[in-house]
């Protein structure tokens, strides 16, 4: 399994535009590809930095050649995100360990 981490810095004024960009066209998408165990988002403001970030775990890195190619740094981004990003990142961590959320949800502790 693998860890995808996406950060983007976002044009200041346009973090709400951003954000539901997110919602009505990115997680619909995310639910949709094969290869992706889990994601998140999530975001943060400093002053005039607006930045987002995208987790994903994958199941392994042919599942991710699947939709960027063979350039894993590819950003998958949806339509229009691109001209509000500013700066962008992308990493990857070999996972190797986890909790069971659904054991967290219910307020247990491994």
């Amino acid at each position: 399994m693998l860890i995808r981490i996406h950060r983007a810095t976002v044009e200041a004024g346009r973090d709400w535009e951003f954000s539901q960009g997110i919602r009505e066209k990115a997680i619909p998408e995310v639910e949709k590809v094969e290869g992706i165990e889990y994601s998140v988002f999530g975001r943060r403001f400093e002053g005039q930095r607006h930045q987002f970030i995208n987790v994903t775990l994958w199941r392994d890195y042919d599942a991710i050649r699947q939709h960027t190619g063979e350039d894993v740094q590819t950003r998958l981004i949806f339509d229009g995100e691109s001209e509000m990003i500013v700066e962008s990142t992308v990493e990857y961590y070999e996972a190797f360990g986890a909790t069971d959320p659904e054991e967290l949800a219910e307020g247990e502790r491994p």
